[in-house]
Protein backbone atom coordinates (compact mmCIF):
# COMPACT_ATOMS: atom_id res chain seq x y z
CA UNK A 1 0.00 0.00 0.00
CA UNK A 2 0.95 3.60 -0.61
CA UNK A 3 0.83 5.08 2.61
CA UNK A 4 2.73 2.14 4.29
CA UNK A 5 5.56 2.62 1.91
CA UNK A 6 6.04 5.96 2.47
CA UNK A 7 6.44 5.89 6.26
CA UNK A 8 9.68 5.34 6.54
CA UNK A 9 10.79 7.58 3.78
CA UNK A 10 8.93 10.25 5.94
CA UNK A 11 10.18 9.96 9.17
CA UNK A 12 13.88 9.47 8.03
CA UNK A 13 14.09 12.61 5.55
CA UNK A 14 11.11 14.60 7.75
CA UNK A 15 12.06 13.51 11.64
CA UNK A 16 15.54 15.73 11.69
CA UNK A 17 13.38 18.48 10.69
CA UNK A 18 10.43 18.35 13.02
CA UNK A 19 11.67 20.55 15.71
CA UNK A 20 14.59 22.32 14.44
CA UNK A 21 16.25 24.30 17.28
CA UNK A 22 15.76 27.67 15.96
CA UNK A 23 12.34 28.40 14.46
CA UNK A 24 9.77 26.85 16.81
CA UNK A 25 9.64 29.32 18.81
CA UNK A 26 10.90 32.77 19.88
CA UNK A 27 9.66 33.52 23.31
CA UNK A 28 11.98 34.61 25.87
CA UNK A 29 9.51 32.69 28.54
CA UNK A 30 11.40 29.73 27.08
CA UNK A 31 14.32 30.34 29.15
CA UNK A 32 12.70 28.97 32.03
CA UNK A 33 12.04 25.42 33.12
CA UNK A 34 11.94 22.86 30.63
CA UNK A 35 11.18 25.50 27.94
CA UNK A 36 7.84 27.19 26.79
CA UNK A 37 5.24 24.19 26.83
CA UNK A 38 4.31 23.20 22.66
CA UNK A 39 0.04 23.06 22.41
CA UNK A 40 -2.14 24.23 19.53
CA UNK A 41 0.73 23.63 16.81
CA UNK A 42 -0.54 20.65 15.32
CA UNK A 43 -3.73 17.95 14.43
CA UNK A 44 -6.89 18.21 13.29
CA UNK A 45 -8.82 19.73 16.46
CA UNK A 46 -6.74 23.01 16.55
CA UNK A 47 -9.53 24.39 14.86
CA UNK A 48 -11.94 23.59 17.76
CA UNK A 49 -9.95 25.01 20.09
CA UNK A 50 -8.29 21.80 20.60
CA UNK A 51 -10.92 20.08 22.60
CA UNK A 52 -10.16 16.07 22.58
CA UNK A 53 -11.34 14.46 25.34
CA UNK A 54 -14.63 13.37 24.26
CA UNK A 55 -14.09 13.82 20.37
CA UNK A 56 -14.39 10.60 18.12
CA UNK A 57 -14.45 10.46 14.48
CA UNK A 58 -13.00 7.62 11.56
CA UNK A 59 -10.29 9.95 10.50
CA UNK A 60 -9.31 11.03 13.77
CA UNK A 61 -6.31 9.34 15.28
CA UNK A 62 -6.73 10.82 18.96
CA UNK A 63 -3.77 11.04 20.74
CA UNK A 64 -4.14 13.50 23.57
CA UNK A 65 -6.99 10.95 24.60
CA UNK A 66 -5.96 7.47 23.10
CA UNK A 67 -9.36 6.02 24.04
CA UNK A 68 -10.45 8.16 21.25
CA UNK A 69 -8.41 5.67 18.65
CA UNK A 70 -11.14 3.15 18.64
CA UNK A 71 -13.43 5.13 17.16
CA UNK A 72 -10.53 4.60 13.46
CA UNK A 73 -12.51 3.62 10.66
CA UNK A 74 -11.70 -0.43 10.83
CA UNK A 75 -10.70 -1.07 7.36
CA UNK A 76 -8.39 2.13 6.59
CA UNK A 77 -5.19 2.48 7.48
CA UNK A 78 -4.25 6.59 8.48
CA UNK A 79 -1.14 8.81 7.99
CA UNK A 80 -0.95 12.19 9.44
CA UNK A 81 1.92 15.40 9.22
CA UNK A 82 1.36 18.82 10.34
CA UNK A 83 2.87 21.98 10.28
CA UNK A 84 2.97 25.68 11.29
CA UNK A 85 3.54 29.27 10.80
CA UNK A 86 2.99 32.01 13.29
CA UNK A 87 3.67 35.76 13.75
CA UNK A 88 5.09 36.43 17.55
CA UNK A 89 5.31 39.44 19.49
CA UNK A 90 6.79 39.92 23.00
CA UNK A 91 6.82 42.80 25.59
CA UNK A 92 8.44 42.26 28.53
CA UNK A 93 9.30 45.54 31.30
CA UNK A 94 10.07 48.45 28.21
CA UNK A 95 11.41 46.42 25.42
CA UNK A 96 9.62 44.58 22.73
CA UNK A 97 10.24 41.91 19.90
CA UNK A 98 8.27 40.41 17.04
CA UNK A 99 9.44 37.88 15.21
CA UNK A 100 8.33 35.17 13.04
CA UNK A 101 8.51 30.97 13.23
CA UNK A 102 7.17 28.19 11.12
CA UNK A 103 7.78 24.44 10.98
CA UNK A 104 6.78 21.14 10.32
CA UNK A 105 5.44 19.78 14.22
CA UNK A 106 4.06 16.55 14.04
CA UNK A 107 3.75 12.95 12.47
CA UNK A 108 1.30 10.34 13.35
CA UNK A 109 0.08 6.84 11.64
CA UNK A 110 -2.36 4.50 13.18
CA UNK A 111 -5.33 1.92 12.61
CA UNK A 112 -6.69 -1.21 13.56
CA UNK A 113 -4.89 -3.56 13.88
CA UNK A 114 -7.10 -6.56 15.51
CA UNK A 115 -11.03 -6.40 16.21
CA UNK A 116 -11.18 -4.18 18.98
CA UNK A 117 -7.64 -3.19 19.33
CA UNK A 118 -6.13 -0.16 17.94
CA UNK A 119 -2.64 1.37 17.53
CA UNK A 120 -1.22 4.57 16.77
CA UNK A 121 2.47 5.90 16.25
CA UNK A 122 3.25 9.20 16.17
CA UNK A 123 6.35 11.77 17.35
CA UNK A 124 5.18 15.26 18.54
CA UNK A 125 6.39 18.31 20.35
CA UNK A 126 6.50 18.22 24.12
CA UNK A 127 8.46 21.67 24.79
CA UNK A 128 10.27 24.40 22.51
CA UNK A 129 13.04 27.01 23.73
CA UNK A 130 14.08 29.82 21.77
CA UNK A 131 15.30 33.33 22.54
CA UNK A 132 17.61 35.76 21.88
CA UNK A 133 17.92 39.28 23.70
CA UNK A 134 20.28 41.76 25.24
CA UNK A 135 20.63 43.37 28.84
CA UNK A 136 22.80 46.36 29.69
CA UNK A 137 23.90 46.94 32.94
CA UNK A 138 25.89 49.45 34.98
CA UNK A 139 29.95 48.30 35.36
CA UNK A 140 30.37 48.82 39.21
CA UNK A 141 33.30 51.08 39.99
CA UNK A 142 32.14 53.21 37.26
CA UNK A 143 29.68 56.58 36.85
CA UNK A 144 28.95 55.80 32.64
CA UNK A 145 30.12 52.36 32.20
CA UNK A 146 27.98 50.04 30.60
CA UNK A 147 28.48 46.02 30.44
CA UNK A 148 26.03 44.33 27.50
CA UNK A 149 25.04 40.55 28.10
CA UNK A 150 23.75 38.50 25.76
CA UNK A 151 21.18 35.89 26.39
CA UNK A 152 20.19 33.16 23.86
CA UNK A 153 18.49 29.94 23.98
CA UNK A 154 17.31 26.98 21.86
CA UNK A 155 16.29 23.19 21.64
CA UNK A 156 13.36 21.59 22.48
CA UNK A 157 12.38 18.60 23.99
CA UNK A 158 10.06 15.69 22.05
CA UNK A 159 7.83 12.68 22.32
CA UNK A 160 7.88 9.39 20.57
CA UNK A 161 4.52 7.79 21.32
CA UNK A 162 2.89 4.99 21.31
CA UNK A 163 -0.83 4.44 21.33
CA UNK A 164 -2.89 2.05 22.05
CA UNK A 165 -6.50 1.45 22.70
CA UNK A 166 -9.19 -1.72 23.19
CA UNK A 167 -13.02 -1.20 22.37
CA UNK A 168 -14.61 -2.80 25.59
CA UNK A 169 -18.58 -3.60 25.83
CA UNK A 170 -20.90 -1.69 26.34
CA UNK A 171 -19.39 1.36 24.17
CA UNK A 172 -16.26 1.87 27.08
CA UNK A 173 -12.90 2.69 25.55
CA UNK A 174 -9.71 2.95 27.37
CA UNK A 175 -6.49 3.61 26.09
CA UNK A 176 -2.23 4.22 26.84
CA UNK A 177 -0.01 6.15 25.31
CA UNK A 178 3.89 4.91 25.68
CA UNK A 179 6.27 7.74 25.15
CA UNK A 180 9.66 8.04 25.24
CA UNK A 181 10.49 11.95 25.81
CA UNK A 182 14.13 13.51 24.59
CA UNK A 183 15.91 16.71 23.86
CA UNK A 184 18.09 18.67 23.87
CA UNK A 185 18.18 22.33 25.07
CA UNK A 186 21.25 24.73 24.97
CA UNK A 187 21.71 28.16 26.79
CA UNK A 188 24.57 30.60 26.42
CA UNK A 189 25.38 34.22 28.08
CA UNK A 190 27.60 36.33 26.89
CA UNK A 191 29.83 39.38 28.69
CA UNK A 192 32.28 40.96 27.16
CA UNK A 193 35.33 38.27 26.69
CA UNK A 194 33.43 35.68 28.73
CA UNK A 195 30.98 33.41 27.71
CA UNK A 196 28.96 30.43 29.71
CA UNK A 197 27.32 27.51 27.48
CA UNK A 198 24.68 25.20 29.02
CA UNK A 199 23.67 21.53 27.64
CA UNK A 200 21.24 19.87 28.80
CA UNK A 201 20.00 16.70 27.58
CA UNK A 202 16.93 14.79 28.55
CA UNK A 203 15.35 11.89 28.67
CA UNK A 204 12.92 9.41 30.49
CA UNK A 205 10.38 6.41 29.38
CA UNK A 206 5.97 8.06 30.43
CA UNK A 207 2.90 6.61 30.70
CA UNK A 208 -0.64 8.32 30.08
CA UNK A 209 -3.92 6.80 30.03
CA UNK A 210 -7.48 7.53 28.62
CA UNK A 211 -11.06 6.56 28.80
CA UNK A 212 -13.97 7.40 27.32
CA UNK A 213 -17.70 6.74 27.17
CA UNK A 214 -20.70 6.88 24.49
CA UNK A 215 -24.56 6.99 25.04
CA UNK A 216 -26.27 7.29 22.08
CA UNK A 217 -30.02 8.33 22.86
CA UNK A 218 -31.33 8.70 18.94
CA UNK A 219 -29.98 8.09 15.02
CA UNK A 220 -29.06 11.88 15.46
CA UNK A 221 -27.75 13.02 19.16
CA UNK A 222 -24.68 11.11 20.82
CA UNK A 223 -22.82 11.92 24.04
CA UNK A 224 -19.27 11.30 24.56
CA UNK A 225 -17.46 11.58 27.87
CA UNK A 226 -14.00 11.05 28.48
CA UNK A 227 -11.03 11.88 30.44
CA UNK A 228 -7.08 11.42 30.54
CA UNK A 229 -4.55 11.35 33.34
CA UNK A 230 -0.69 11.67 33.22
CA UNK A 231 1.56 10.67 36.58
CA UNK A 232 4.43 13.04 37.83
CA UNK A 233 7.28 11.50 36.27
CA UNK A 234 10.97 12.20 37.43
CA UNK A 235 13.71 12.96 33.68
CA UNK A 236 17.27 12.27 33.46
CA UNK A 237 18.90 15.37 32.87
CA UNK A 238 23.15 15.35 32.06
CA UNK A 239 24.37 18.66 32.20
CA UNK A 240 27.45 20.03 30.74
CA UNK A 241 29.02 23.60 30.99
CA UNK A 242 31.69 25.43 29.07
CA UNK A 243 33.28 28.83 30.29
CA UNK A 244 35.25 30.39 27.59
CA UNK A 245 37.56 33.37 28.38
CA UNK A 246 39.67 36.02 26.82
CA UNK A 247 42.62 33.01 26.80
CA UNK A 248 41.55 30.08 27.61
CA UNK A 249 38.61 27.34 27.34
CA UNK A 250 37.67 25.67 29.86
CA UNK A 251 35.03 22.71 30.28
CA UNK A 252 33.45 21.44 33.67
CA UNK A 253 30.91 18.28 33.43
CA UNK A 254 28.14 18.61 36.39
CA UNK A 255 26.60 15.58 37.85
CA UNK A 256 23.01 14.55 36.82
CA UNK A 257 20.39 16.58 38.18
CA UNK A 258 16.50 15.76 38.45
CA UNK A 259 13.60 17.32 36.61
CA UNK A 260 10.23 16.61 36.20
CA UNK A 261 7.08 16.21 33.89
CA UNK A 262 4.10 17.55 35.73
CA UNK A 263 1.20 15.07 36.81
CA UNK A 264 -2.14 16.22 35.07
CA UNK A 265 -5.71 15.75 35.12
CA UNK A 266 -8.40 16.35 32.17
CA UNK A 267 -12.23 15.84 31.83
CA UNK A 268 -14.83 16.35 28.91
CA UNK A 269 -17.03 15.51 26.70
CA UNK A 270 -18.39 15.85 23.26
CA UNK A 271 -22.45 16.20 22.47
CA UNK A 272 -23.29 15.26 18.61
CA UNK A 273 -27.04 16.43 17.63
CA UNK A 274 -27.75 16.53 13.97
CA UNK A 275 -25.50 18.29 12.22
CA UNK A 276 -23.69 19.80 14.49
CA UNK A 277 -20.71 18.79 17.35
CA UNK A 278 -20.02 20.70 20.62
CA UNK A 279 -17.18 19.80 22.81
CA UNK A 280 -15.62 20.92 26.48
CA UNK A 281 -12.30 20.47 28.19
CA UNK A 282 -10.97 20.64 31.46
CA UNK A 283 -6.96 20.23 32.21
CA UNK A 284 -5.46 20.43 35.41
CA UNK A 285 -1.07 20.92 35.40
CA UNK A 286 0.35 20.19 38.60
CA UNK A 287 3.73 22.49 37.89
CA UNK A 288 3.05 24.35 42.27
CA UNK A 289 5.39 21.59 43.32
CA UNK A 290 8.16 22.41 40.59
CA UNK A 291 11.50 24.50 42.11
CA UNK A 292 12.86 27.02 39.93
CA UNK A 293 16.67 28.45 39.45
CA UNK A 294 15.93 32.07 39.27
CA UNK A 295 14.28 33.95 42.46
CA UNK A 296 11.88 36.51 40.25
CA UNK A 297 10.85 32.76 38.14
CA UNK A 298 7.85 30.46 40.34
CA UNK A 299 5.84 27.54 38.68
CA UNK A 300 2.27 27.71 39.43
CA UNK A 301 -0.24 24.75 38.66
CA UNK A 302 -2.25 25.23 35.37
CA UNK A 303 -5.72 25.20 34.58
CA UNK A 304 -7.16 25.26 31.39
CA UNK A 305 -10.62 25.39 29.78
CA UNK A 306 -10.95 24.93 26.13
CA UNK A 307 -14.30 25.04 23.58
CA UNK A 308 -15.19 23.85 19.85
CA UNK A 309 -17.91 23.53 17.56
CA UNK A 310 -18.37 21.86 14.45
CA UNK A 311 -20.61 21.78 12.04
CA UNK A 312 -20.87 19.37 8.72
CA UNK A 313 -23.50 20.25 6.32
CA UNK A 314 -23.84 17.34 4.54
CA UNK A 315 -21.82 14.26 4.26
CA UNK A 316 -22.41 13.14 1.18
CA UNK A 317 -20.12 12.14 -1.83
CA UNK A 318 -22.34 13.00 -4.42
CA UNK A 319 -22.93 16.51 -2.86
CA UNK A 320 -21.33 19.90 -3.41
CA UNK A 321 -17.78 20.12 -2.26
CA UNK A 322 -18.69 23.26 0.18
CA UNK A 323 -21.44 20.88 1.96
CA UNK A 324 -18.41 18.43 2.75
CA UNK A 325 -16.18 20.54 4.18
CA UNK A 326 -16.13 21.11 8.29
CA UNK A 327 -16.78 24.14 9.90
CA UNK A 328 -14.70 24.66 13.03
CA UNK A 329 -14.27 27.25 15.77
CA UNK A 330 -12.85 27.49 19.03
CA UNK A 331 -12.14 29.36 22.25
CA UNK A 332 -9.70 28.59 25.25
CA UNK A 333 -8.67 30.06 28.72
CA UNK A 334 -5.85 29.36 30.77
CA UNK A 335 -3.34 30.41 33.56
CA UNK A 336 0.00 30.12 32.88
CA UNK A 337 2.42 28.05 34.88
CA UNK A 338 5.01 30.58 35.23
CA UNK A 339 4.80 33.19 37.66
CA UNK A 340 7.27 36.45 37.22
CA UNK A 341 7.43 38.90 40.17
CA UNK A 342 4.66 37.10 42.08
CA UNK A 343 2.73 37.90 39.06
CA UNK A 344 -0.24 35.97 37.77
CA UNK A 345 -2.03 35.85 34.46
CA UNK A 346 -4.74 34.74 32.27
CA UNK A 347 -4.19 33.35 28.44
CA UNK A 348 -6.58 33.43 25.93
CA UNK A 349 -6.94 31.51 22.73
CA UNK A 350 -9.22 31.91 19.72
CA UNK A 351 -9.59 30.06 16.16
CA UNK A 352 -11.34 29.16 13.14
CA UNK A 353 -10.68 26.25 10.86
CA UNK A 354 -12.16 23.83 7.93
CA UNK A 355 -11.44 20.33 7.36
CA UNK A 356 -11.06 20.42 3.41
CA UNK A 357 -11.82 16.86 1.71
CA UNK A 358 -9.31 15.39 -0.86
CA UNK A 359 -8.27 12.56 -2.40
CA UNK A 360 -7.74 9.89 0.00
CA UNK A 361 -8.20 11.92 2.96
CA UNK A 362 -8.43 15.62 4.88
CA UNK A 363 -6.68 18.63 5.31
CA UNK A 364 -7.46 20.86 8.09
CA UNK A 365 -6.53 24.14 8.13
CA UNK A 366 -6.96 26.63 11.30
CA UNK A 367 -6.42 29.99 12.08
CA UNK A 368 -5.42 30.83 15.47
CA UNK A 369 -5.07 34.27 17.70
CA UNK A 370 -2.96 33.91 21.42
CA UNK A 371 -2.73 36.51 24.18
CA UNK A 372 -1.31 35.98 27.50
CA UNK A 373 -0.36 38.95 29.68
CA UNK A 374 0.94 38.87 33.43
CA UNK A 375 -0.38 41.57 36.08
CA UNK A 376 1.18 45.12 35.53
CA UNK A 377 2.61 44.06 32.33
CA UNK A 378 5.24 42.32 33.31
CA UNK A 379 5.42 40.21 30.14
CA UNK A 380 2.42 40.14 27.45
CA UNK A 381 2.79 37.62 24.25
CA UNK A 382 0.79 37.83 21.48
CA UNK A 383 0.29 35.40 18.32
CA UNK A 384 -0.63 34.86 15.47
CA UNK A 385 -0.43 32.00 13.33
CA UNK A 386 -1.94 28.84 10.85
CA UNK A 387 -1.77 25.47 10.92
CA UNK A 388 -2.00 22.81 8.68
CA UNK A 389 -2.53 19.01 9.05
CA UNK A 390 -3.16 16.75 6.03
CA UNK A 391 -4.71 13.31 6.62
CA UNK A 392 -4.01 10.53 4.20
CA UNK A 393 -6.69 7.86 4.21
CA UNK A 394 -5.74 4.15 2.60
CA UNK A 395 -7.89 1.37 2.13
CA UNK A 396 -6.96 -2.03 3.03
CA UNK A 397 -7.27 -4.94 0.66
CA UNK A 398 -6.27 -7.75 2.72
CA UNK A 399 -8.04 -9.31 6.03
CA UNK A 400 -6.94 -7.90 9.26
CA UNK A 401 -5.22 -10.18 11.67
Amino acid sequence: MRAIKCVAFCLITLSSHVFSQNVMTSSPYSMFGLGEIASGLYGQQVGMGGTAYGMRDPLYMNIENPAGLTALDSCRMLLEASAFIRGEQYRSGGGSSRTFTGNVSAFSLGGRLMPRWYMAASVTPYSVTGYYFQSDQPVEGTTSGISTSTFEGTGGISKATLSQAVLLPRAFSLGINLSYVFGRINRQETQGDMSVAEEKYVHTFYADFGAQYTRRFRQDVALTIGAVYGYRQKMKVKNSVTVTGSSATEESRRKSETQYLPAFFGLGGALAYKKWTYALDYTFRQYGNFRSEDSRVTFRDAHEMRMGVCYFPNGYTSGSYWRRVVYKAGFGLSTPYLSINKRSGLGIRATLGLGLPVLNGRVNVALFREQMRLEGNVFRKQVTGLTVTYTISERFHRVKL
